[in-house]
Formats: C-alpha cells, sequence, structure tokens
C-alpha cells in the first residue's frame, strides 16, 4: 500500500520504522533538520509546509491509500487530512492531542468533514491500561473475539509454584493455551519440556471461562472492591479515572499535584477520591496504606517522576504496578526496577495503525512485546487439505492459538484438526507470517 505520513516527529518516525518494510512510504516534513533521521528507512521525504496542496501533490496524495497526519499540530493534522480527501480518495487517519478536537470531529462535524479515523494517544493508552486493571493479575489483556477470545500475558513471581516446572506438567485449564514466553525481553514459543523462571511473561490464549480459572492460578483475587490509586491527573490519568468509574468492582483515587487541576478533577469524576498531594512525597505515600492498593498507576507527563513513584511504590508494597513511558527507549528500564507493566502512549497508538492496515493477505489483530510479536487472523482456503495440527509444520516462531469454525471457536491441541474454511488465529514473532502465509496457501494448491 501507499501510504503518507504528514509530519517526521517522533510518532513520525515510529510509523515509518513500523511500515516501511511492507509498504511504500511518502513524509512530508517541514523542517529540513528532521529528514536525516528518515534515512535508515527506504521511505521518500519530501521536506515542506504539509498543508500546502502542491507539497501534498508531491507526495503522490491522490493515489496513496492511507494519508496520516501526526504533526505536532492539531490543526495542522486536521486541515491536511481536508486537503488529502480534496485531492483522492486516501483514508484519513488524524492523531490529536485535545479534548476538544478529539470530541468534536468524533461527533457530527467530524461524520461531515469526512476524517475516517481519529487517534488521541491519551485516551488509547487510558483504555489499555483499564483493560489490565480489569484482570488483576495480568500485565496485558486483549480481546482477540469479541468478548470469546483473549489473549492475556502473566508475570510468574519467583515463589508461583509453577516455577522450575516443564510446562507439560502445568495441568493448564480447559480452553486455555500457552503461547509464547518472554525472557529476558525475548520473545519465543515454549514446547513441553520448556522449564518456567522466575519472572517469566507468560502469555496464553483462552475462553472466557478458561481465562477466569487461569487468573486465579496467577493471582488469586482478594475479597471486596479493587482498590486503584492513579499518580497524575492529565488527561490519561482522568480518562482512565472516567472508565473505571464505570466499574462497579473498582474504587479509585487519583493525586494530582496542581491545585486549579485537582479541584477540576474532582468536579468532573464524582465517583473518584481526588487528593492534592504530590506523587513523590514519600511521606504522603506512606500515609495512604498502599501496601493494600491492589493497583498503582504513575500517569505523570514525566519519565523521570514516572520512574521515581515507581520506585517508592515498590518500597511500599504497592501489589500490582502500571508506568507510563514517554519515550520509548526508556520502557526496559523502568521494568528492570520492578514496574510490571510500562506502557507508552505513542506505542499504543502506532498500533492502533498497524492493526488497520491488512498485510501478505493477512489481517493483525494484535501486535505484542513493543512489535516482536503479533497475532495474525488468516482464512484457510477451500481447497486446503485438512491435516492433524500435530502434522502441520508451522514455521519456527508460529503457533495456533485459536480456530474459528463456523459458530464454534476452539483452542487447539495436537489431536485437533485445522479444515478449509477455518478462520486462524496465530501467535507469531513478527515477520514470520509471509512464510506463514505460503505454507498454507502452498498445502492448498498442492491438492
Amino acid at each position: 500500500m501507499k501510504i503518507v505520513l504528514c509530519g517526521g516527529g517522533d510518532i513520525g518516525l515510529l510509523l515509518a520504522r513500523e511500515l516501511f518494510s511492507q509498504h511504500d512510504i511518502f513524509v512530508v516534513e517541514p523542517y529540513p533538520e528532521r529528514v536525516a533521521q528518515f534515512e535508515e528507512f527506504d521511505v521518500q521525504v519530501i521536506q515542506g509546509n504539509p498543508t500546502n496542496l502542491e507539497i501534498l501533490r508531491q507526495a503522490q496524495v491522490a493515489e496513496a491509500d492511507y494519508f496520516i497526519g501526526c504533526a505536532y499540530s492539531d490543526e495542522v493534522n486536521i486541515i491536511s487530512c481536508l486537503a488529502a480527501k480534496q485531492l483522492g480518495k486516501a483514508r484519513t487517519i488524524c492523531f490529536v492531542n485535545k479534548e476538544h478536537y478529539f470530541e468534536t470531529f468524533q461527533g457530527e462535524l467530524g461524520s461531515q468533514l469526512i476524517i475516517d479515523r481519529l487517534i488521541w494517544p491519551e485516551k488509547l493508552l487510558a483504555e489499555d491500561i483499564a483493560r489490565i486493571i480489569t484482570v488483576p493479575g495480568a500485565v496485558d489483556v486483549e480481546v482477540v473475539e469479541k468478548d470469546m477470545l483473549k489473549l492475556i500475558e502473566f508475570k510468574v513471581r519467583p515463589d508461583h509454584p509453577d516455577v522450575g516446572k516443564p510446562i507439560r506438567e502445568l495441568d493448564l485449564p480447559k480452553g486455555t493455551l500457552m503461547v509464547a514466553l518472554v525472557r529476558d525481553h525475548e520473545v519465543f514459543i515454549p514446547h513441553g519440556n520448556t522449564v518456567m523462571a522466575p519472572w517469566d511473561k507468560a502469555v496464553f490464549f483462552g475462553t472466557e471461562a478458561g481465562m477466569r480459572k487461569l487468573v486465579h492460578r496467577y493471582d488469586p483475587p482478594r475479597r471486596g472492591k479493587q482498590q486503584v490509586t492513579i499518580i497524575g491527573g492529565g488527561n490519561s490519568g482522568m480518562l482512565l479515572a472516567e472508565i473505571l468509574e464505570e466499574m462497579d468492582n473498582v474504587g479509585v483515587q487519583l493525586i494530582e499535584q496542581r491545585p486549579d487541576r485537582a479541584e477540576f478533577l474532582a468536579q468532573r469524576l464524582p465517583n473518584t477520591l481526588v487528593l492534592h498531594a504530590d506523587g513523590t512525597d514519600l511521606d504522603f505515600l506512606s500515609t495512604l496504606n498502599l501496601s493494600e492498593c491492589d493497583c498503582l498507576i504513575a500517569l505523570t507527563t514525566s519519565d523521570e517522576r514516572n520512574l521515581l513513584i515507581s520506585l517508592l511504590a515498590r518500597h511500599l508494597n504497592v501489589r500490582k504496578l502500571i508506568a507510563r513511558v514517554a519515550a520509548p527507549r526508556n520502557l526496559p528500564l523502568f521494568e528492570r526496577v520492578g514496574v510490571d507493566v510500562a506502557l507508552s502512549a505513542r506505542l499504543a497508538a502506532i498500533r492502533s495503525i498497524a492493526l488497520m492496515v491488512n498485510t501478505q493477505g493477512m489481517s493483525v489483530l494484535n501486535i505484542i512485546e513493543e512489535g516482536k510479536a503479533e497475532v495474525l487472523e488468516l482464512t484457510l482456503p477451500d481447497s486446503f487439505v485438512p491435516v492433524p495440527l500435530k502434522d502441520l509444520r508451522l514455521p519456527e516462531g508460529t503457533i495456533i492459538g485459536a480456530i474459528r469454525r463456523k459458530a464454534h471457536l476452539i483452542v487447539p491441541h495436537g489431536e485437533d484438526k485445522v479444515k478449509p474454511g477455518d478462520v486462524l488465529r496465530v501467535f507469531s514473532k513478527t515477520g514470520r507470517g509471509p512464510e506463514l502465509r505460503q505454507l498454507l496457501t502452498g498445502r492448498a494448491t498442492a491438492t
């Protein structure tokens, strides 16, 4: 596909890195000093104002499949997306950072001006965190098949009884399948003899019923409401609190240092306890009895402050710790100091765009571990020859996690067969999709 990126800042650079290997990428960047950063990618850069129609014509917007407004300015993104619609038929994706633009263009005005998709990274981050909070012991939660199939990632603590056991001895609940382990930031597909190690992140596919049992295995629930503490009352903190207020089993308190912002949040969030205080003050945090807190989320806009909050929270024995990371390069640092889940609003936005783009005849349903793995959807052709899974020689680094067969959802094991018309949910290390598709298509063609 031909994709035009309006803006070569941080998000534009991340998008180019994510998409250039499989698509024709054009970047419109007004600042000459930013052009050089794209030299490592096979992309074309047009230096100029992205709201200028002549510059957009040079970027071949008229022939583009997608136009993504990802500059720092909301106004530039909106105007350039509207201009792209006038020049061609590209689907337009517009990044915004201000709530009033998001609310305005999500409504009637947005449909009239034909902006196909609005992305507010702060909102995506809040939604990601809320999904993780709904499963107390999880460090990642994704819904793959509406509400019927979930992908959940658990961190295995050193004192867990699974540590030291080979996977074949785990006796996992029916309807669940371990599809990957993440160890030292590397993703691999385990086999029966793989031994669980402390701090492994275990990735599972499973049905709703199976996952409920799995949650009890890795994090037996406490009685009563989950108690959640949010530090940082910016847009992400506010949006997260609004989502959590809708959940009957969650109690929320939010700490905000700015007095005017704290007053605004107290009025906007009727079911949240808003505290005006410094979330990096150890004496103050010690008064909150955080050892009884089920989850603390560090959501300030500063990596340094979020890192300090995380260290203090660990000192106070918080049960589960989530932190926002502005610079993706800092993600490993947060995990090394004991943060259970480190998330980036920018990476959440990049993932949402990657999921929109079909690649090599397959749909990418989810992107896992900062792009190191993905969940693919692939439909087997009518000419496919039925075969037991154990006899299907899949490419290294891939595993079939679920099969949709008409109205039935199957979490498979070796004796299960794959058949023509099956819709496969495949967990794969990134880049293995084309080889997988070729194998399955070749098997069909041979018949």
